[in-house]
C-alpha cells in the first residue's frame, strides 16, 4: 500500500517526538537539524517530552516554541524515567507517522527522511538498527548481545539487536501501543510483540554532541530486568527446576551416606552438612527474590496508577493541564 504524500495536510502530519533529560545543550540543534531534513511538502511537528530536567532545557524548549509552532513542550511534574517520558509522547502525538528518537544526537535525524519514505511505500513499523556496534565499549556490547540472545531464548517476543527506541510507527500500530498501560514498561518488547509489516534499517549512530549519558549500568540493568520480567515466566520455572533437581540430589546423597554408613561404617560429617544447608538455603532466597519481583509487578499494577502525570503543555492550542497516563 502506498500512501499520498499531498494527502499530508492538515492534521494528517508526521509526529517527531524525543523525550529528554538535562539535555539544555542538545536541544537547540536537535530542533535544527530536524527541521533542515524534512523534506518541505510535509506538515510536521516536533513533541519535546520534558522528563523532571533541572537545569534549563524547559527554557530553552520553550523557546524554540515561541518561534515556531510546530513545537510542542509536554513538561513531567517530576522525573519518571525514559519509557514513561516516551510513552507521554505517543499520547501526545498527533502524527499518521510518528518517529520517536532520543535527544542526545546519537539517533541521526538525517535518517528520518529514509524511514517516512520507507512508512510511504507500506511498512507499518520502520526499526533502527546501529551498524557501529564496535564504537560501544567492550562491556555493553557483550552485556547488551547477552541480553537480546536471552530474551529471545526465553520468550515468545523476537527483538532486533542494536535496536533502541529509534523507530517510526504507523498511526494504526501507536493506537494498539496505546492500549499497554502496563507499569513496567519495556517499549521495545511491546512493539516487537505488535506485529505488523515492519522494516529494518541500519544506520550509523552518531556521537553526543554534549552532556553525558543518563543511561548508567543501573538503570541499564533495570530497564533488561523489566524485559525479562515484562515477557516471561522462564525465572520461576528456572527456580523449579533447581528445586527438582535439588530434591534428586538430596535423595541420591541419602541413598549414598546410608551406603557409606551400612557398608564402611562412615557418615558424610557435619561438613557436609553445612555445605547441603547453605545451598539449598542460597537457592531459597533466589527462589523467593524471584517470585518476590514478579509479586511485586503484580501488586504495582492492580493499582493502576497513571502512567505519568503533566504539568504543562506549551506551544499547544490544550493551554488546560492534562493527565493522559
Amino acid at each position: 500500500m502506498n500512501r499520498n504524500h499531498n494527502a499530508l495536510n492538515g492534521r494528517d502530519i508526521i509526529s517527531i517526538i524525543s523525550p529528554f533529560f538535562n539535555e539544555q545543550d542538545n536541544l537547540h540543534e536537535l530542533y535544527e537539524r530536524i527541521k533542515n531534513v524534512i523534506p518541505a511538502h510535509y506538515n510536521w511537528e516536533l513533541v519535546l517530552v520534558d522528563d523532571g530536567s533541572t537545569d534549563n532545557s524547559v527554557e530553552v524548549v520553550k523557546e524554540i516554541c515561541r518561534d515556531d509552532n510546530r513545537v510542542r513542550l509536554i513538561v513531567l511534574s517530576r522525573n519518571y524515567g525514559h519509557q514513561y517520558a516516551l510513552t507521554a509522547g505517543y499520547d501526545y502525538a498527533k502524527g499518521k507517522a510518528v518517529v520517536s528518537m532520543d535527544s542526545d544526537l546519537q539517533h541521526p535525524p538525517e535518517v528520518i527522511p529514509e524511514m517516512i519514505d520507507l512508512w510511504e511505500k507500506g511498512e507499518n513499523i520502520v526499526f533502527c538498527r546501529r551498524k557501529n556496534a564496535n564504537d560501544l565499549g567492550w562491556f555493553k556490547r557483550t552485556s547488551s548481545s547477552l541480553f537480546y540472545l536471552l530474551l529471545k531464548k526465553i520468550s515468545r517476543i523476537d527483538l532486533i539487536e542494536g535496536s533502541a527506541d529509534f523507530r517510526l510507527l504507523d498511526k494504526k500500530v501507536v493506537s494498539c501501543l496505546k492500549q499497554y498501560r502496563e507499569s513496567h514498561r519495556f517499549l521495545r518488547g511491546i512493539v516487537s510483540d505488535l506485529g505488523f509489516k515492519r522494516y529494518i534499517l541500519d544506520y550509523e549512530e552518531g556521537k553526543r554532541q554534549a552532556g553525558e549519558s543518563k543511561y548508567g549500568i543501573y538503570k541499564m540493568m533495570k530497564l533488561a530486568l523489566s524485559g525479562v520480567f515484562s515477557f516471561s515466566s522462564f525465572p520461576l520455572r528456572v527456580s523449579m527446576y533447581f528445586g527438582i533437581g535439588i530434591s534428586l540430589f538430596s535423595i541420591i546423597y541419602a541413598i549414598w551416606i546410608i551406603y557409606y554408613k551400612v557398608v564402611y561404617g562412615i557418615s558424610g560429617g557435619m561438613s557436609s552438612v553445612l555445605v547441603g544447608i547453605f545451598f539449598v538455603g542460597g537457592i531459597q532466597l533466589i527462589s523467593i527474590g524471584i517470585l518476590g519481583e514478579y509479586l511485586a509487578n503484580i501488586f504495582i499494577e492492580v493499582k493502576k496508577r497513571p502512567l505519568y502525570s503533566v504539568s504543562e503543555v506549551y506551544g499547544d492550542q490544550e493551554k488546560n493541564l492534562s493527565n493522559r497516563g
